[in-house]
């Protein structure tokens, strides 16, 4: 994996990132770089990430996929290295998270590129830290820091996770989210207009024996509505560690906790089997860019874990250049609906002739 430019900045100050250094949320391979010279963690909130960190070699012990760090993988960090993210309330999240984690007179360090919106982010290290500046900018990145220099709140999970009522497609759901997660906090149009088009469906007459994947599951809004709806067992998977702790804590607010089997998983990697129904609102950025190699893999692999006759629901913003894609991958698709911005597309998995 190249490193991104955002990378490349901090190895230009390398020589300040010494003893015990924490990556709060990698984006590449640098933390297995600095670990030449450098005692370095990693906590990862992404699956690829965590894979491309394994596939280089990085130390497993060191390595943390989850929505939080945990207590036993320990603190006492001389240096914490956080990436600008696309929300500034995930940004929020993770200064609070590794405050404690770091040791008096420590350092925690943010870099971004300028479109990330890291320019105004300088101001939220001030939140905790003090002698707050500007290191180095430079290839349109921008690297700040910031010293700890009084004790931390103690980082407290639940104060962070958003619970609400929300109706959709005939159904009355509680949800959770946190930062982070895709459509935090509210409705996604795209999720609305899908579901309310599986609500019409004529779903399989044995429909108790089927198979269902929720691929990309967020706050598990659909993963949920289609077990209300069916009465079948879900299986959710995302790449975000955020995103499938909100679906374990969605299906836990309704009381739903053993139907939904979760899956972190860089695309399908991880999948084992085949459905008959995979619904999904896909992701379509990487960071600030659009991305259409994430959806791409998943079309071009789906008809691997569709059964004969499996059927894809997908909801897309309608810009994006998903119907040649599907095409290619299952023979051909239906648009079934365009309304306000969002088109939904289906797809079968062709029966052999």
């Amino acid at each position: 994996m190249n490193l991104n430019t955002t990378s490349q900045l901090l190895a230009r100050n390398e020589e300040s990132l010494t003893g015990k250094v924490l990556f709060a949320n990698p984006e590449d391979t640098y933390p297995k770089d600095l670990s030449r010279t450098a005692d370095v963690y990693a906590w990862c909130q992404s699956k690829t990430l965590c894979d491309a960190l394994t596939s280089v070699g990085f130390a497993a012990e060191k390595l943390v996929f989850a929505e939080q760090w945990p207590a036993a993988a320990g603190a006492e960090f001389d240096h914490v290295v956080i990436y600008q993210p696309k929300a500034k309330e995930l940004l929020d999240y993770l200064i609070a998270a590794v405050l404690p984690l770091v040791k008096m007179g420590g350092k925690v360090w943010l870099v971004g590129d300028n479109k990330s919106g890291v320019k105004s982010s300088m101001k939220r290290l001030e939140n905790g830290l003090e002698e707050v500046g500007k290191v180095e900018g430079a290839k349109h990145c921008l690297l700040y820091q910031g010293y700890k220099r009084e004790e931390a709140k103690p980082f407290v999970f639940e104060k962070w996770v958003t619970t609400w009522q929300q109706e959709v497609a005939g159904q009355i759901l509680t949800l959770c989210s946190m930062p982070g997660v895709f459509g935090h906090g509210k409705l996604d149009k795209g999720t609305e207009l899908l579901l309310n088009q599986l609500d019409q469906h004529r779903f399989m007459s044995d429909i108790a024996h089927a198979r269902l994947l929720d691929f990309g599951c967020g706050d598990g809004i659909i993963a949920l509505w289609l077990y209300n709806k069916t009465g079948v067992k879900i299986t959710a998977l995302d790449d975000s560690a955020f995103a499938l702790k909100a679906t374990e804590l969605t299906f836990a607010a309704n009381q739903a906790s053993d139907a939904v089997t979760l899956i972190a998983s860089n695309g399908l990697k991880e999948v084992k089997g085949r459905f008959n129904y995979v619904v999904t609102n896909p992701p379509f950025h990487s960071g600030i860019s659009t991305d259409y190699s994430i959806a791409e893999q998943f079309f071009m692999t789906v008809k691997q874990h569709l059964t004969l006759n499996g059927e894809l629901f997908v909801v897309a913003n309608d810009f994006l250049r998903y119907p040649p894609i599907l095409d290619a991958a299952l023979g051909s698709h239906t648009r079934l609906q365009r309304d306000k911005g969002f088109a939904i597309y289906h797809g079968r998995q062709p029966k052999k002739r």
